[in-house]
């Protein structure tokens, strides 16, 4: 079961244990991760998808507008019986129903294309964000907020939908909006022919509305549903929210199993991953009922709304026919009139769902914003190319600080010389490899400077050796690519290293990190060292893995390919100490130097 976000700010927010940020903060974020697209580089196809999107919407009108007046000549047709004109009535329809198909099939194909290059940019866009200054790796070691995968995946795709079946994005609801508004008027104009006056009696006097009984009617019935639907609708809005969490959440942990499978079942550990799987299971269900009756209570509502919808214009109208004022083929159009005008109007009634789930990825999109904009003051000073001559790396009053603040390591003063090989020891959790993180530039909390070597070139091999996806090839050559190196070159490291056995299947696309063992990922490393030949190389327990026969096979063929490197390494065997000039032991919060003795070289 994935452990929960640290309690910040807006991970009590999406949990409901915090109140939410001001609506206008949240639309403001919405604008604006909306409009940067159509200011960017791809912005002339935006606005002319866009536009092309906009005529469609127009075409859209007229054909609602040449069915309504359609169907009034077609019911007064039947009325008066008229047969010769059913046949011109009949191939009428076949013109405004190939319109009709026409405008539906260019609004797919322009908001699909419109989509997915909108999608593009802001995936792009964000992206580059979440990796720029390590905040992908931030965000994880803070746990600051829950799936910030799924939110680059999922939620983006969602809020650049343009009616795809991901749903509407907020800007095809603005639009959608904005064109009901316009067909509203229309159908007004259409409605006009059959209202009848309508007055408001004040204090003895008949008040004249402008307009007529049709469109008031309308008029205060679209504003009674649209307050109403908004009530029984917020809860569906934060059930919404929640429901993605917990989805996430549920992923996640499938996922982990999936790539921890050998060791939970060497471990035996398959009871704890099911319960753990399983209340990740029961919290997408308990909230999937109360979800449930927040989604029955919004969809009655609606249902309630639209069919009440059909049957108002008859009360309103019949009784006109009945009077011979109208005909009935005004009666049909006036009912359509009717239902088109109060359907546009109402339009926020219709489209809550959708308004629902975009109020929800909008939240978490602001978060995950806030997360990579997050600027956490880094008390420890990091500066690359800051040593003297002679000098890679130089550590000055440094003091390593757990996340939380609690004291973790103080180093008053080390410098590690060019051509040195420094081996870091000390019980397990005293800071080693936090240690190596500082020097690295990678852990931010504390306070001191580190300074570090910009000639020559440098490696970090961690413990858990990263392995891009793709061939064994192209993970021993990495960062280089892989036709950099010819075959021969990359085949006898792999021989080298006791590697053999993958020669012939070096380019083969696998999933190479699930396939070898920790000991076989740790001689891909020493392959890659001795491919790269850095001049400054820092290891962490990098030979953990192995034998102790190959674990000095590995110190004893990096001295022989690298006489003059510097190494800083973090061992826990003390045998690997003999292939070090230099020791950091770390004790009780401190740490030492000393100079390992030659002959034990």
């Amino acid at each position: 079961m994935m452990p929960p976000p640290a309690h910040v700010e807006e991970t009590r927010r999406e949990a409901g244990l915090q109140s939410p940020q001001p609506a206008r903060a949240r639309w403001a974020h919405a604008w604006r991760i909306s409009t940067r697209y159509f200011v960017s580089d791809d912005w002339k196809w935006a606005w002319f998808l866009i536009a092309c999107y906009c005529v469609i919407e127009v075409g859209t009108t007229y054909v609602f507008l040449l069915t309504n007046s359609w169907q009034r000549a077609f019911y007064d047709a039947i009325e008066q019986r008229q047969g010769g004109l059913f046949l011109s009535l009949v191939g009428m329809f076949m013109m405004i129903a190939g319109l009709a198909v026409g405008t539906s099939f260019l609004h797919n194909i322009v908001g699909w294309t419109l989509s997915i290059r909108w999608r593009r940019w802001l995936n792009d866009w964000y992206l580059g964000r979440w990796f720029a200054r390590d905040r992908f790796y931030e965000i994880e070691r803070l746990r600051m907020i829950d799936n910030p995968d799924q939110r680059i995946a999922e939620d983006v795709r969602a809020f650049t939908s343009m009616g795809l079946e991901y749903g509407q994005s907020p800007l095809s609801i603005l639009i959608a909006l904005v064109f009901n508004l316009v067909r509203a008027v229309a159908f007004a104009t259409i409605l006009l022919q059959t209202s009848s006056p309508l007055a408001i009696p004040l204090f003895g006097y008949r008040i004249p509305l402008p307009g007529g009984d049709l469109i008031w009617f309308s008029i205060a019935y679209v504003l009674f549903g649209t307050v109403f639907i908004t009530w029984i609708g917020k809860p569906f809005v934060r059930r919404k929210m929640r429901e993605q969490h917990y989805e996430a959440d549920y992923r996640a942990g499938l996922i982990h199993v999936r790539r921890n499978g050998e060791q939970i079942a060497f471990s035996h550990a398959q009871r704890i991953e099911q319960d753990g799987l399983k209340g990740a299971f029961g919290d997408i269900r308990r909230n999937f009922y109360q979800l449930m009756l927040a989604n029955a209570g919004l969809s009655a509502g609606q249902d309630i709304y639209q069919r009440t919808m059909q049957v108002v214009p008859l009360f309103l109208t019949v009784p006109k026919y009945f009077a011979g004022a109208i005909t009935f083929g005004q009666v049909q159009g006036a009912r359509d009139a009717f239902t088109q005008f109060s359907s546009n109007l109402s339009y926020i009634v219709q489209a809550y769902p959708s308004i629902a789930r975009q109020v929800a990825n909008i939240n978490r999109l602001k978060a995950l914003d806030d997360a990579i904009d997050y600027e956490r003051p880094s008390g420890i000073g990091f500066t690359p190319g800051g040593t003297a001559d002679g000098v890679a790396i130089r550590v000055e009053n440094l003091e390593l600080r757990r996340p939380n603040g609690a004291p973790l390591l103080g180093v008053a003063d080390w410098t590690v010389r060019e051509g040195e090989r420094w081996v870091i020891e000390g019980p397990s959790g005293t800071g080693k490899t936090t240690l190596l993180r500082a020097i690295s530039g990678l852990w931010p909390d504390g306070s001191g400077d580190v300074a570090m070597t910009r000639r020559g070139s440098a490696m970090l091999v961690p413990q858990r050796l990263y392995l891009p996806m793709g061939t064994l090839k192209g993970a021993v050559c990495f960062p280089d690519q892989p036709e950099e190196h010819d075959d021969a070159a990359i085949a006898a490291l792999l021989e080298k290293v006791g590697l053999g056995a993958h020669v012939d299947h070096m380019h083969e696309l696998r999933m190479w990190q699930d396939e070898l063992s920790p000991g076989e990922q740790q001689r891909v490393a020493l392959a890659r060292i001795l491919l790269q030949r850095p001049t400054l190389l820092i290891v962490d327990e990098a030979t953990s893995a192995l034998d102790g026969d190959n674990a000095a096979f590995f110190y004893q063929a990096v001295l022989d390919a690298m006489p003059g490197a510097t190494i800083v390494s973090v061992v826990h065997n003390e045998k690997l100490a003999a292939y070090h000039t230099h020791r950091l032991r770390l004790d009780h919060g401190r740490a030492t130097t000393a100079l390992i003795a030659q002959d034990k070289a």
